[in-house]
């Protein structure tokens, strides 16, 4: 048993990974020839100047897995051999040669252990700027000098820019700007010498001709050849992101505006960037394009695309197409025609349907911290926290009509963080507070969907029994009833009559009280989710999973007798009839971190989703549940009975279908016919209703249009 854990935990079941970032949170942008280059929190997204068009046209984009190492591309730069060298706040560096070779440096090659770069610069030495300090590679290994290394001449271990010049390097910090003179002791505090400017942080430094400017926190500063820092006192503008220079003059980019100063006058320009701030500048062919990013998100998770400056003055906006609206997402489901709909924390949801990635902006009352997203009729419901509800019809991949809902129609409040369906005409809302006198606790909703006129909502809150009226999970069980998970334990409710059933806490065996996701496979095993670990409820005994005790963010049954669980440690999948737990990381596994926040699975064709903050990931499981039978498996193999599991087929048609099952003696132990895939169930009795004994045992289908003959699995007593 031990051997064959090892062997799942490193190579597990998932065959291939699939990422779907968000290009459109800049940090930086740069142009060589026709292409423009821009560094995003979803890698690295390439474009061009369409002169028909008067804008910037996305094109592709590399992330990881693919041509990346890492998703989150801080800056982007060539050096004089044509080498391409993309830095990654997280991921280390990526080198590409002209013809393409990749050499990739991380911690083995001197690197700090978080791999945060924010820039490279690379000549017969080079210098990577970090979070922990200043890397520099001179003889095939970065050595790292911080405020301690380097003698206290360094102000702060954050380096936020490098600007080299003929004799020396300008090293920007979040404390202040330093030198450090060419051929000097990065080890020796006399080798950095302070520069008079506000000992704050440094946002941009940028040569124009040999004037030096640098861009902080408190303002703009410059450093003409042969003179003194001095303050640019008349410039009009404040939160600095980025600086460049080129013919059109010296470009600041600020939060919602830029400035350009051209022959001794700053000129502005804010026209169309929405409240976004201008991380990255570059002119191309006298035109200065821009990258923009949101300033509220964290690491520019939903950042706004890429921009032109207008020569009417205007900036001209565009949306890269190839993915979610932003890489920070929370929630995700699937509607029956197999459109995949995922919501974000800061830019509303996204639908994938037809191939294609289309946003939910427009159609959501705010679109920031959109949480809960679920099925209801031929449509959706997504909520954004304070806001309520927006129910989006769904007709030829299309949205054609909206409903808004909220507390003056009934809900407890209109903060809902979880959601789901019940039957075709109940939806269940799970609700947390902001205020501690605030209303919460579940909603259920009962309609005839797109009908607003048969909107009915019944409330259950701590008064009527709920362990807490802090709701993190809702799972119902029909229209009439569900499973709470609250954050002082697990109840269970009758939405008709208004109260609480039965509750279970840390003293029922839950390894915690605070109960953060729930799941229930296709035996009516229910799977909960804590802050301390893994448990299910089967007839009314909760069992904790002594192989999961972390603390666990999602989980999704997905039909082949397991369950996926999000945890603090990693995604992991436990089969509960033998107890083996496969364990997907950043080290045996493309996910770039463990923090996934929502998963659902396409049973159908064998995929299972998963909502993170680096953007939307597929991974691709050993079988679907769809097929044409050649490659038919029953599941859970080996198969056991006595801790509730029952059996299905997968790889076959969903049409009607006999089922045979033999022992190995060629006795007939069962049959059942069957209208469809999902009805195949057996639960190891014969026809006498006696349990069979532990063997071998073969399955015979008989079905229209598949080619699944006789099937050999495991039953195990």
């Amino acid at each position: 048993m031990s051997v064959f854990f090892i062997i799942a935990a490193l190579f597990g079941r998932i065959t291939e990974w699939e990422h779907f970032p968000h290009y459109g949170g800049g940090s930086g942008i740069i142009a060589r020839g026709d292409v423009i280059l821009a560094a995003t929190s979803g890698g690295l997204l390439f474009s061009h100047f369409s002169e028909a068009e008067d804008q910037l046209v996305a094109d592709s984009g590399w992330t990881s897995p693919g041509k990346l190492s890492y998703d989150r591309v801080s800056h982007v730069t060539y050096d004089d051999s044509g080498n391409l060298w993309v830095s990654m706040n997280g991921g280390g560096i990526d080198m590409f040669t002209p013809d393409g070779r990749k050499t990739h440096f991380n911690q083995i090659d001197g690197l700090p252990l978080n791999l945060g770069i924010i820039q490279t610069l690379s000549d017969s030495v080079i210098y990577a700027a970090t979070t922990q300090g200043l890397c520099i590679r001179e003889f095939g290994f970065f050595e790292t000098f911080n405020t301690l290394s380097s003698g206290g001449g360094l102000p702060s271990d954050n380096i936020t820019c490098l600007s080299p010049s003929d004799s020396g390097l300008y090293v920007g910090t979040t404390a202040g700007l330093v030198f450090l003179c060419k051929s000097a002791d990065p080890g020796q505090e006399s080798s950095w010498i302070p520069q008079s400017i506000d000992p704050v942080s440094v946002i941009a430094m940028e040569w124009q001709n040999d004037t030096l400017w640098a861009a902080t926190a408190a303002g703009l500063s410059l450093k003409p050849p042969g003179q003194p820092w001095e303050k640019e006192v008349l410039f009009p503008g404040g939160n600095i992101s980025s600086l460049a220079w080129g013919s059109g003059g010296l470009a600041v980019g600020c939060t919602n505006q830029s400035f350009i100063l051209y022959q001794g006058e700053w000129h502005d320009y804010h026209s169309n960037l929405h409240g976004n701030a201008l991380t990255g500048l570059v002119w191309y062919d006298g035109r200065l394009c821009g990258v923009l990013a949101n300033t509220y998100a964290d690491n520019r998770l939903s950042g706004a695309g890429l921009a032109l400056l207008l020569e009417s003055g205007g900036w001209r906006r565009t949306f890269p197409e190839s993915g979610p609206v932003s890489n920070d997402l929370r929630d995700c489901t699937i509607l029956p025609d197999g459109s995949v709909w995922v919501s974000s924390n800061r830019a509303a949801g996204s639908v994938f349907a037809g191939g294609q990635w289309q946003s939910l902006n427009q159609f959501m009352t705010s679109t920031s911290q959109c949480f809960a997203i679920c099925p209801s009729g031929n449509g959706i419901f997504i909520s954004a926290i304070g806001f309520g509800l927006d129910w989006l019809s769904w007709q030829n991949e299309t949205v054609e009509t909206t409903i808004h809902l909220d507390s003056n129609d009934g809900l407890l409040s209109d903060r809902i963080f979880c959601a789901e369906e019940g039957n075709a005409n109940t939806v269940w809302f799970g609700h947390r507070t902001l205020l501690e006198t605030d209303a919460s606790g579940v909603s259920r909703l009962n309609w005839t969907p797109g009908d607003v006129t048969s909107v009915s909502f019944v409330g259950i809150t701590g008064a009527d029994g709920l362990p807490s009226k802090e709701v993190n999970a809702v799972l119902p069980t029909g229209g009439r009833y569900s499973w709470v998970g609250t954050d002082g334990g697990l109840a269970s409710v009758d939405g008709n009559l208004q109260r609480v059933l039965e509750t279970y806490t840390s003293l029922d065996g839950l390894p915690s009280s605070l109960v953060t996701s729930l799941s229930m496979d296709r035996s009516g095993i229910l799977y909960i989710g804590t802050a301390s670990g893994l448990a299910y409820l089967d007839n009314g005994i909760i069992s904790e999973v002594d192989e999961i005790d972390a603390g666990i963010m999602a989980l999704e049954c997905d039909n082949f007798g397991s369950v996926w669980v999000s945890t603090i440690d990693g995604l992991k999948r436990f089969f509960r009839a033998t107890g083996i737990v496969e364990e997907y990381t950043s080290f045996n596994s493309p996910l770039i971190e463990c923090t996934i926040y929502a998963m659902t699975v396409d049973s159908d064709n064998g995929y299972l989703w998963m909502a993170t903050d680096h953007g939307f990931w597929r991974g691709q499981l050993e079988s679907s549940l769809s097929g044409d039978g050649s490659a038919a498996v029953v599941y859970p193999d080996p198969f056991m009975p006595g801790r509730g599991d029952i059996l299905g087929i997968a790889g076959i048609p969903n049409t009607p279908a006999a089922i045979h099952i033999y022992d190995l003696r060629g006795s007939l132990v069962f049959k059942l016919s069957s209208s469809g895939r999902d009805d195949i169930a057996w639960d190891g009795l014969n026809r006498d209703g006696n349990p069979v004994a532990s063997g071998v045992y073969f399955l015979q289908l008989d079905q229209a249009g598949s080619e699944a003959g006789l099937l050999k699995f495991a039953l195990v007593r």
